[in-house]
Order: C-alpha cells, then sequence, then structure tokens
C-alpha cells in the first residue's frame, strides 16, 4: 500500500505541474488577446478619423476652386491681431523694467 500511496502522490503531483503551466499559458493568452483587442479599437478609430479626413479632402476638391479663394483669400486675416496702443505700451515698459533689473 506504501509503494501505491507514493505513485499516487508522483501522479498528483506531475498532473498539478500540467495544470499550473496550463493556467499560466492561459493567462498569457488571454493578456495577448486583450492587447490585440484594444489595439484593433484604436486602429478602428483611426481608419474612422482617415474616413472623415478623406470626405472632406473629397469635398474639398469636388468645390469651386474660386469659391475656396475667396473664403482663404488671405491667411493672416484668420489671426486676430490686438493692436491697441495701450497693451503695446505697457508691454514695452514691461520689457524696459526686466532689462534695468538684469543690467543691475
Amino acid at each position: 500500500m506504501s509503494a501505491f500511496g507514493w505513485i499516487i502522490v508522483a501522479l498528483a503531483a506531475i498532473i498539478g505541474g500540467y495544470i499550473i503551466d496550463y493556467q499560466k499559458n492561459k493567462l498569457k493568452w488571454q493578456d495577448k488577446s486583450s492587447k490585440t483587442a484594444e489595439d484593433l479599437d484604436e486602429i478602428r478609430t483611426l481608419v474612422h478619423q482617415m474616413k472623415k479626413r478623406i470626405e472632406n479632402l473629397e469635398a474639398i476638391a469636388a468645390s469651386d476652386p474660386e469659391e475656396f479663394k475667396s473664403k482663404a483669400s488671405d491667411p493672416l486675416d484668420r489671426i486676430k491681431m490686438d493692436r491697441d496702443e495701450q497693451i503695446k505700451n505697457e508691454n514695452q515698459q514691461k520689457v524696459s523694467n526686466l532689462a534695468k533689473e538684469k543690467g543691475d
């Protein structure tokens, strides 16, 4: 009976080792599949964004060139510049004060 007990213990250890290895591999596969699913979702959103951009470019290409030129005649028109003299004077005063402090 003692020899039979040792055989059962050895078999239990071997089978337990296989079960533990299987569970470790299963966790690795799940981790890889979850990363793959995240990558797939990221690629889907990227493709969706690219489709929108292509549609916009097609709309621009299909539109009348004169209409497009009139909308963007001067890119500087889109920049808002504040030409208030008071703000300019304040900035010049700050710069001169900083220059005086650095000179001292």
